[in-house]
């Protein structure tokens, strides 16, 4: 039962950050490490209105490398790093807003849809 209300409850927190998504830039607070017996992981933390949260992702990144994340504008907690996009080439002059980015003004190309299929994979 325990099992079958977490999935529901993933599922449900997907569907909310997709519906309401926003973007921003993550930070690696650790080198990569072992989680759990569920493979590697690194710490990273993200800013959303003055606000600091820390979560793991399963992706593999050094300390101070940085990366794209998108969040549920209504629940920033909600967050998965989008391992897929390169964000090196961009750090220099990005400016991040408080609030993070609507889809159409992050500085550089993402496509919907392969975010979409990422974060529901």
């Amino acid at each position: 039962m325990l099992i079958i209300f977490g999935f529901i409850y993933e599922n449900l927190w997907v569907k909310h950050m997709l519906k309401n998504p926003r973007y921003t830039v993550g930070e690696a607070i650790t080198d990569s490490h072992q989680k759990n017996n569920n493979g590697v992981g690194t710490d990273y933390q993200y800013q959303v209105n003055h606000k600091i949260y820390f979560k793991t992702t399963n992706c593999s990144y050094r300390k101070g490398d940085k990366f794209l994340i998108i969040f549920d504008s209504i629940k920033p907690k909600n967050a998965i790093v989008l391992g897929n996009y390169s964000i090196e080439n961009y750090l220099t002059d990005l400016k991040i807003p408080e609030k993070g980015w609507k889809y159409q003004d992050v500085p550089f190309n993402i496509d919907s849809n392969i975010i979409r299929k990422y974060v529901q994979d």
